[in-house]
């Protein structure tokens, strides 16, 4: 039965090629524009290279810190003291491991290229040794730095594919010194290159984080604010709440040998999902308007279009009420009927649907430099272009959020006017071309 109304489906298609071009279109438009919208957050919450561990994470991002005698007199900073992860944290029930990194947003860290005659701005990330155990990098060569190498200071270096063939001409290049900040550092790793659509781990280098300036060892009398962001992994995505509520439990006792300062995590730690949408480093999001809002865009790009196909589906139904009128003369039931226009609109959907899915692509692909970072305040080089994996692009979630899109834009558009439609009596259906 459904063959048969999929190859009835196709004989209207080709009847009724202007409806057929403009439905197709349409769809294709609104299935892009939300398959588009999917396939950015897909990048940014769903487990990829190298950060494949999102599902059970959790992050502190953000500090707040006042005296308990004037609350409204808050300092606050867009990270956390290394004094939580040396001292605080490390020794939790639920914890699997714990790594702190710090982005370097200042500008005019170079590296000199060997024959001394040229320099190139680079964006090094500064990390723990831990901060290894938490993300899953690939390594081309070597091994990462130790937690020794980064007590000591050591003037060592993990290299990006892409850097290493720049300065060497090879990812074969262990044990090799290069100049950084007028500083010789010594190669101890080569990993494959991170995106800057991952910013919470992408740079061109990563070194040992004390050699940040800005980073200490050790907390500012009774102030955890600091300027590195925490990840902490809980064995499975199911303990996550219960090492929530440890993290939480600490600063509570924290706070309460304290005399003089409060520190406050604003609602932390967050989920990795949530920690992309703390834009502002002195209070904790409003995830109701959050999601407020994107359900409003998701309407925007679903609904609307939904509609408008819906009143050309209803315009056609009224030229085909004889031919309903024809079949439910003949035995055709209600429930038949409307199944048959149903099949017959998810084959035009379907179309659509996969003009959407090549146009989106296509959006991604050629606007990248800005899609991608649609809802971030800052990326580590604007003027470098996050690029794409084929994991990013192509995968189960994507194609299946692609057809239930479908099947979803089908529904809305046509069962109403169908059911509709239906509502006439057989001796009305026949009678409307008369």
């Amino acid at each position: 039965m459904i063959k048969l109304y999929l190859k009835q489906a196709w004989t209207l298609i080709k009847q009724n090629k202007l409806f057929t071009s403009i439905y197709v279109v349409g769809t294709g438009l609104s299935i892009a524009l939300t398959m588009t919208m999917f396939i950015i957050f897909y990048v940014k919450f769903a487990p990829i290279y190298p950060e494949y561990n999102r599902d059970r994470m959790l992050t502190i991002k953000a500090m707040k810190c006042y005296p308990k005698t004037n609350k409204e007199s808050w300092n606050c900073n867009g990270g956390a003291s290394y004094y939580l992860v040396d001292k605080m944290l490390k020794d939790l029930p639920h914890l699997e491991a714990i790594g702190a990194g710090k982005q370097d947003f200042m500008g005019n860290n170079t590296i000199a290229l060997p024959d001394k005659k040229e320099v190139m701005e680079v964006n090094p990330y500064y990390a723990d040794s831990g901060f290894w155990s938490v993300f899953s990098f690939r390594f081309l060569a070597g091994k990462p730095f130790t937690q020794a190498d980064v007590d000591a200071d050591l003037p060592v270096a993990v290299l990006s594919e892409s850097l290493a063939k720049r300065i060497f001409a090879s990812t074969d290049v262990v044990g090799k010194y290069f100049t950084f900040n007028g500083k010789e550092f010594r190669v101890c790793g080569v990993v494959q290159d991170v995106s800057n659509a991952t910013p919470d781990t992408a740079g061109d280098l990563w070194i040992p984080l004390f050699l940040h300036s800005w980073v200490s060892r050790t907390s500012e009398g009774e102030k955890l604010i600091g300027n590195v962001h925490i990840y902490m992994l809980a064995p499975t995505p199911a303990d996550k709440e219960a090492l929530r509520a440890e993290v939480q439990d600490v600063f509570r006792k924290y706070n309460l040998q304290t005399s003089e300062y409060e520190n406050d995590l604003m609602q932390q730690p967050d989920d990795f999902w949530k920690s992309t949408f703390r834009k502002n480093s002195c209070e904790a999001p409003d995830w109701g308007e959050l999601l407020k809002g994107l359900i409003y865009i998701l309407l925007a790009l679903l609904f609307i279009p939904a509609m408008n196909l819906s009143g050309m589906i209803s315009s056609r139904m009224d030229h085909r009420l004889c031919e309903l009128g024809v079949r439910r003369a003949y035995g055709a039931t209600n429930k038949i009927l409307l199944g048959q226009v149903l099949w017959e609109n998810l084959l035009l959907t379907c179309l659509g649907g996969l003009i959407g899915i090549l146009l989106s692509y296509l959006i991604v692909l050629t606007a990248s430099d800005w899609i991608l970072n649609l809802f971030d305040d800052w990326v580590n080089d604007p003027a470098k272009t996050p690029f794409l994996s084929f994991e990013m692009l192509f995968n189960p979630w994507i194609f299946s959020f692609a057809f239930v899109l479908c099947v979803l834009l089908n529904l809305i558009s046509a069962f109403v006017p169908a059911l509709w439609s239906l509502r006439h009596t057989i001796i009305q259906s026949l009678n409307t071309k008369r």
